[in-house]
């Protein structure tokens, strides 16, 4: 029997207090053209899925049925950590559909693309430029390079041969940036969402239809904001900010197997006691160490992101409440 989950888009309080509560987002019946209930059922009830990110975890729950959807990282674990053991290699093995983020992002993946012809791969990065480079200052020439056994990440001789190249993609874009956090591009994700419900013969629509009213409704929010300079802890963001046009002034690091150096954690502190950034945001995998440090003994607002979407549960709405959420959080922060 197929199982009925509905859409329920998110508008947002614009005259609340500035406060996450008060700032509430109201998740539940707004548009009654966008609350069609969808059957969540894939054309074959055999057929298994696969995300390799709990992000695309909840793209992919807009069409398929959770006991029919795996996500491959663990909550706690990310891209820049994460190992690939046997039983995830048999995980990827058994599935029928795989959606990634691609070779930049997951370049442990990538020996396995093609390996199991039966195999239908979404590339959520195929056949798209990167955000452009929207952080306007920031200093990232002093950072050193943390120390990772990339190696461990290979599962045997063909996945050798793939990952280097790809790894070097990853962390080695000093000049001209390029974000591989594609599920925080929405209109992408949009597109990722219909080529996977072609694949399993579903209605992309109503999922469609909900991120864009929640585009609209987080851009209502966001505009006023845009010239509010924030800090992130590392670039996972500039998708977002290029949908929404808002100041990333800057990142502690470009990726977190970075180290910022001394000149770039003096110069954002300066730029925190010159007025030029009104909010620094950390992440939950990570340590705040940096953070604490830079923003030690400043009046400067404080705020978590998650770019792995690890506090919102899968489901069908899934992705449409992040985006609410994440709005909420920007938003908050850098109100005045």
């Amino acid at each position: 029997m197929a199982k009925a989950l509905g859409y329920n888009v998110a508008i947002l309080r614009q005259e609340s207090p500035d406060t996450m509560k008060n700032f509430s987002l109201m998740i539940g019946a707004v548009c009654g053209c966008l609350l069609a209930v969808l059957p969540v059922q894939a054309a074959d009830q055999d057929l298994q899925v696969l995300a390799s990110v709990h992000p695309l975890g909840l793209v992919a729950a807009s069409v398929v049925p959770e006991p029919q959807l795996q996500v491959l990282l663990p909550l706690g674990m990310t891209p820049h950590d994460f190992s690939l053991k046997p039983s995830d290699i048999e995980r990827i093995r058994q599935a029928d559909v795989v959606l990634w983020s691609g070779a930049v992002a997951e370049p442990y993946l990538s020996g396995f693309v093609g390996r199991w012809p039966q195999q239908v791969w979404i590339d959520a990065s195929a056949g798209q430029q990167p955000a452009a480079d929207v952080t306007h200052a920031a200093a990232h020439d002093d950072h050193e390079h943390n120390d990772h056994d990339h190696n461990a990440h290979q599962p045997d001789e063909q996945h050798n041969d793939h990952e280097p190249a790809g790894q070097e993609q990853h962390a080695h874009h000093h000049d001209g940036f390029a974000d591989p956090h594609w599920w925080l591009n929405p209109q992408r994700m949009i597109h990722t969402q219909q080529q996977l419900a072609a694949a399993l013969q579903q209605d992309a629509s109503p999922f469609a239809a909900a991120v864009t009213q929640q585009l609209a409704a987080s851009a209502r929010v966001l505009e006023p904001l845009q010239d509010r300079g924030f800090f992130v802890f590392h670039r996972a963001w500039d998708h977002w900010v290029e949908q929404f046009g808002l100041n990333q002034v800057g990142a502690f690091t470009l990726s977190p197997e970075y180290k910022p150096g001394a000149r770039t954690l003096q110069s954002m502190r300066a730029q925190l006691q010159r007025g030029e950034v009104v909010c620094v945001f950390s992440e939950p995998e990570f340590s705040p160490a940096l953070v604490d440090a830079v923003v030690k003994g400043l009046a400067v607002k404080r705020a978590e992101l998650d770019p792995l979407a690890q506090h919102i549960p899968i489901g069908a709405d899934g992705y449409v409440r992040y985006l609410a959420d994440l709005t909420g959080r920007f938003a908050t922060c850098l109100k005045p």
